[in-house]
């Protein structure tokens, strides 16, 4: 009797290390998603004056993809993919608002429209907390507030921001103030950050998985005025746009130039016109200060969360992974915000530092999505995958550099899809027109190809794949 208890009592330890070892050898996950941020950073060069030297050390750290996307251009439905690691076509969520814009056709505002969708998926940080994470989760991640509140271990809603105290009475064509003289301390991603901090230092024995949502350089467009002043106004450049640039789109892709996220808040100008009409270039170089300070304001708390996740304390190796939900327009295509399927829109950055695997400083050019991000975080951290997710990992792409890929699928309703290839881009609108573009030759989208001789082959293969890819 006492040997056959001590036998279980030997088994039950070993197995017990056995699984703590496993466990130890888990890495502890960072991902950061940082709200509205375009390529206007430093090592994508979306702008020449963008000052971002710890979004720029990050991706100089590790690998930078430069052909990454969202798989829907607003908030809402581009944080429910990611989360679940599904298309928009199997969450349901194509929009933030399912007001139909003049335009549109009858394709449904909302609503579940792939065949193979899967029921009850599991959100990103519930699965990794089922499989022994510690999860905690901070600022804006999901879209709504307390959206992720129970699903994880600890838990801050984004702060709010600060209001008035600006430094002058100027105000953009939001009625947003701008500089604003409150310490730094009170804002609310500097508050984020410090959260993130503190979470980072607590000891535990399971890895840590910490998603963490900055929430500038979304609106309202204010910050410190000291991010302001590193942008004189007098000195700002604008987009690079041409005036006949909507010339060669459909009348669809037209409309969608014109529109702003279903609202019509100035009609009849739009938000562009607005700019324009309230102060000419001079209000348009206000709204590109604005944003550049606050991708400052925000590079600078984010980079002191990196600065802390330098040093371990649980002694594990870090898996850091930072994006942004979508894009965003300043003009290009006389467009702004966000809601269209042009590069600008839809193309993120994308860094992942991954121990052992990335060599720092190398950048890849294959096309991902934001609904790779599920089933990659899965294999960074050796959890396993649920077999519904509708991504496809990049560790291949990580380990290999030679690894291609075909497409990524990005919608703005479920008739209104683009594809990304490693060089062109292809639109096809509900209503049937279709633009296309070459980004090795055409990199602000200024030419549309679709009705150029040389290209048919390649349309009708994008056709094809876009059209499989709705009903699938």
């Amino acid at each position: 009797m006492i040997n056959r208890t001590f036998f279980t009592i030997i088994s039950c330890c070993i197995a017990f290390i056995e699984v703590s070892a496993k466990d130890l050898r888990k890495p502890d996950v960072v991902f950061i998603i940082v709200d509205d941020l375009n390529d206007w950073i430093g090592v994508m060069g979306g702008h020449p004056q963008s000052k971002t030297p710890n979004l720029d050390a990050l991706a100089k750290g590790g690998v930078l993809f430069t052909n990454a996307h969202c798989n829907a251009p607003q908030c809402g439905p581009s944080r429910t993919s990611l989360l679940h690691g599904l298309y928009p076509k199997s969450t349901g969520r194509y929009f933030n608002s399912t007001r139909r814009p003049a335009f549109f056709g009858d394709q449904p505002m909302q609503g579940i429209t792939s065949p193979n969708a899967p029921e009850n998926a599991v959100i990103l940080q519930r699965h990794f907390k089922q499989n022994g994470y510690r999860v905690v989760s901070g600022g804006k991640v999901a879209h709504g507030n307390n959206s992720l509140k129970g699903q994880v271990d600890e838990y801050l809603n984004r702060p709010q921001d600060v209001r008035g105290n600006f430094t002058d009475d100027k105000a953009n064509l939001w009625g947003e103030g701008g500089p604003h003289n409150h310490h730094e301390e009170e804002t609310g991603d500097y508050k984020v950050a410090q959260w993130a901090i503190e979470e980072w230092r607590k000891a535990n024995e399971k890895p840590l998985l910490m998603t963490v949502g900055f929430y500038r350089p979304h609106r309202p467009f204010n910050a410190p005025k000291a991010y302001f002043e590193k942008f004189p106004l007098e000195t700002i450049q604008l987009p690079q746009v041409r005036t006949d640039d909507l010339d060669d789109l459909p009348s669809y892709g037209k409309a969608l130039a014109r529109s702003n996220a279903h609202k019509d808040l100035f009609k009849p100008r739009t938000v562009h016109e607005q700019i324009l009409h309230l102060g000419g270039e001079k209000e348009w170089k206000y709204m590109v200060q604005s944003y550049l300070a606050c991708i400052n304001y925000v590079d600078t708390q984010i980079g002191r969360l990196l600065d802390e996740l330098k040093e371990n304390p649980r002694k594990r190796e870090t898996v850091i992974v930072l994006t942004s939900d979508h894009g965003w327009n300043l003009g290009e295509k006389t467009h702004w915000c966000k809601a269209a399927i042009w590069k600008n829109t839809t193309r993120v950055p994308f860094m992942v530092v991954l121990p052992g695997v990335t060599k720092a400083g190398t950048r890849n050019n294959q096309p991902i999505s934001h609904v790779d991000i599920y089933p990659s975080l899965c294999d960074f951290a050796g959890v396993p995958k649920p077999d519904y997710l509708e991504g496809r990992s990049i560790l291949p792409l990580l380990k290999d550099p030679s690894v291609t890929r075909d497409f990524a699928f990005l919608s703005y309703g479920p008739q209104n899809t683009a594809a990304q290839s490693e060089r062109y881009r292809y639109i096809r609108y509900e209503d049937g027109s279709e633009e296309l573009y070459d980004h090795q030759k055409d990199p602000h989208e200024w030419t549309n190809l679709i009705g150029n001789k040389k290209h048919q082959a390649m349309k009708k293969n994008m056709r094809d794949r876009v059209l499989g890819f709705q009903v699938e």
